[in-house]
């Protein structure tokens, strides 16, 4: 994932690219065997383009997946050149300058059919975890379903 210095452009919407409908089982739909091959630094990475606006105007942008342990410690060039040039190319304009860049491990839950696990170990302390690479699409329906 990177965050960009602030642009004075307005992101009204989540974007993501096609590359999204390759690794979740929501899109395991007819059409996505007719996606083209992805370029082979995010298919190494398993990337997909998300991005957002965050409030004080930067820009999130990622993703790439690791699933096989041991974890890689280090981050992948590749990866950040080929999603900033996804994200260049959707926006029709160079991105901002890079600010910040981290890796995070997608904890998901592995047991039973729910998508996330969630309990309140304390009275008014709700633990919300494991959605994995889900939780910035999840995260409206999490936050709703979870302080109703």
């Amino acid at each position: 994932m990177m965050q960009t210095a602030p642009t004075a452009e307005r992101l009204t919407t989540v974007v993501a690219d096609g590359d999204s409908l390759r690794y979740y089982p929501a899109y395991d739909l007819p059409g996505r065997s007719l996606l083209p091959p992805q370029a082979p630094a995010a298919e190494r990475a398993r990337a997909q383009l998300l991005m957002v606006q965050r409030v004080g105007g930067g820009l999130t942008i990622g993703d790439t997946h690791e699933y096989d342990e041991p974890f890689a410690f280090d981050l992948d060039s590749d990866a950040y050149d080929h999603l900033q040039a996804r994200a260049e190319s959707l926006l029709g304009a160079p991105i901002p300058p890079v600010r910040r860049r981290w890796a995070g491990v997608y904890s998901e839950i592995s047991t039973g059919s729910a998508v996330y696990h969630r309990s309140e170990p304390e009275p008014g302390v709700v633990l919300v975890t494991g959605p994995g690479g889900r939780g910035m699409t999840c995260a409206p329906a999490i936050a709703e379903e979870t302080f109703r």
